[in-house]
């Protein structure tokens, strides 16, 4: 008779796909706007723009590769096909100087890139609760590339300037290819029957709503993050302390991710979600009082301890709710909200208020985003708190 695998058969592999993707993130995400601002001058409205690439691509790209992942039934392969070409992007994107070139790269590069993730996420999470183990325990191998890719720019890119943040993120990602050969040792059957389409899992109430707290929460956080950086080096941080910052902030996630499956197991999903959310919430507003950036360290921990909550409750949720067999368009779905519309939202508004009131408005913002999700949540945590199941999406009527 078959055994069932032990914990963490075969997720080496997995892990490393981690370590090697959110490794790139770590290098090119904290520092992409710094080097916009201070290396190419180009203006707040500008920044904001190009940020809002990623997202609208998140929003018009990232479901339809998880739709077709899903009904090739082989989102490996998938996966390999948008890892290469993210490669191939970020080389492209460290070439122009100017708004408009930068415009298209950002382009080419979003188009793969936004993808990388909700790909990853359905492999992982599925692969996860065969083997009975927490998402999060494995997601958190993201949270140590992130913080030690931050650390290596913010020394690196001292003596060779930002703009070698793009050769590196390349490399990363071609390593980070063959891995993704055999990330995980088996892949869930292709699904049969049922609906392809990300609209008809809306239907289900918690998801919808769901979303719309995911939703708000993302707009804050991206708020925040998309001029924290910036905030940082104006106080007088450099390369090294900005490192530091990004490091500290991914690291911090970890504790709260190893822990994440326990405490989703006892409260639920959404419950964690939101305390992860509001311990975020709350760094943003300590953000908006800081006067020297050293103890920006600090605040950062309190920041990744949410954010540790707030991300494996996320994927978690929208995995025990979608209906078996499309796991990829539901984590599709997730991104284009988080990484898509909120974001979309985010940049603008960002954008705007730091060109006329700064960054430390931007980050008042972003906490005051955060504050109204909490609120909204405790409005309607009786249509997001359903006992946790599939969606009743392929359920028979």
């Amino acid at each position: 008779m078959a055994t069932a695998p032990r914990p963490g058969d075969g997720l080496s592999r997995t892990r490393l796909h981690y370590l090697l993707v959110m490794g790139a993130v770590g290098v090119y995400l904290p520092f992409i706007n710094v080097y916009l601002e201070q290396d190419l001058g180009l203006s707040g409205r500008q920044i904001g723009l190009l940020a809002a690439v990623a997202p609208a691509m998140t929003l018009a790209i990232a479901p339809v590769w998880g739709a077709v992942a899903d009904a090739r039934g082989s989102r490996l392969q998938v996966l390999r096909w948008i890892i290469a070409g993210t490669a191939g992007g970020a080389v492209l994107l460290g070439l122009p100087t100017s708004f408009w070139p930068l415009l298209l790269a950002m382009g080419f590069f979003a188009l793969f890139q936004v993808a990388i993730m909700p790909l990853s996420d359905a492999v992982t999470s599925a692969a996860a609760a065969e083997r009975r183990i927490p998402y999060g325990s494995v997601r958190l191998w993201g949270s140590i590339g992130f913080g030690l890719g931050g650390m290596l720019i913010g020394q690196v890119g001292q003596g060779w300037g930002l703009r070698i943040m793009f050769p590196i993120y390349a490399l990363l990602m071609l390593l980070a290819l063959p891995v993704a050969w055999q990330m995980v040792p088996q892949e869930p059957p292709a699904p049969t029957g049922g609906s392809d389409s990300a609209l008809d899992l809306l239907r289900d109430r918690p998801i919808a709503l769901f979303l719309l707290v995911a939703g708000l929460a993302a707009t804050g956080i991206t708020a925040g993050y998309i001029f924290l950086y910036v905030f940082i080096s104006s106080l007088g941080a450099g390369p090294g302390l900005l490192g530091a910052v990004s490091a500290v902030g991914a690291l911090a996630e970890v504790p709260t991710m190893l822990w994440s499956g326990r405490l989703i197991r006892s409260r639920g999903a959404p419950p964690v979600f939101v305390t992860g959310m509001a311990l975020s919430g709350l760094s943003w507003g300590l953000f908006a009082t800081l006067r020297s950036p050293e103890l920006g360290l600090l605040i950062q921990m309190l920041n990744g301890a949410g954010m540790g909550l707030l991300l494996p409750a996320a994927v978690t949720f929208m995995a025990r709710r979608a209906p078996s067999g499309r796991i990829a368009t539901a984590q599709s779905l997730l991104s284009a909200v988080m990484f898509g519309v909120a974001p979309l939202v985010a940049t603008q508004l960002a954008g705007a208020v730091y060109d006329e009131a700064g960054a430390r408005v931007v980050l008042g913002v972003a906490a005051g985003i955060m504050v109204a999700g909490v609120l909204l949540v405790g409005l309607f945590h009786q249509r997001i708190w359903p006992r946790e199941g599939k969606s009743s999406v392929d359920r028979p009527k």
